[in-house]
């Protein structure tokens, strides 16, 4: 699919969400939780390990699904990665509580603010058949990550891997990742 003709072109390294969500299945995972009245916990502890999880690496570009899309949107606006000149998501919704985070870890790194962040390119997929984030969400999100691309797909929660959309991904990291 997507990840295998991204990999013909990129060095791909993933993170999965830290938070197991079925103790038998571990591939069932969270970057945070959602609590009973909507609000997110857990969303502070998801840019700590990702940034003790990438402290000795640089990283050019952030591809994220779902929540993954969220935090990697919300990551660059924090200053946590600052070498990252590219943002790919599909299926993320808007989620105030990491751009609540982002916004604070801004504040704390010498020479960035959120608006440097929100400069940085981004590539924002989502699924017209979607039952589990609507368009609404994903445009918000667009709008809070700013410089942001919105690309509707017509399948549902995932990420495309129709060659169509993979080749509109590609041309979108090698325009701003090679030759910069």
């Amino acid at each position: 699919g997507a990840r295998r003709k991204i990999a013909r072109e990129y060095e791909l390294h993933f993170l999965d969400g830290p938070i197991i969500l079925e103790p038998e299945n571990e591939d069932a995972r969270a970057w945070w939780l959602r609590l009973e009245d909507g609000s997110h916990t857990m969303v502070q502890e998801a840019f700590e390990y990702v940034a003790e999880q990438t402290k000795n690496d640089k990283y050019d570009a952030i591809i994220g699904f779902s929540q993954g899309g969220t935090l990697a949107t919300a990551l660059a606006l924090s200053g946590v990665l600052p070498n990252v000149r590219a943002i790919l998501t599909a299926g993320a919704p808007h989620i105030p509580e990491a751009f609540e985070v982002a916004k604070i870890l801004a504040e704390s790194q010498p020479d960035w603010s959120v608006e440097t962040g929100r400069d940085i390119p981004k590539f924002h997929l989502a699924g017209a058949t979607d039952a589990m984030v609507s368009l609404d969400w994903t445009r918000e999100l667009v709008e809070s990550g700013g410089n942001g691309e919105f690309i509707v797909h017509e399948q549902g929660h995932l990420f495309p891997t129709r060659s169509a959309r993979v080749k509109e991904m590609l041309d979108f990291l090698g325009g701003e990742l090679l030759d910069k």
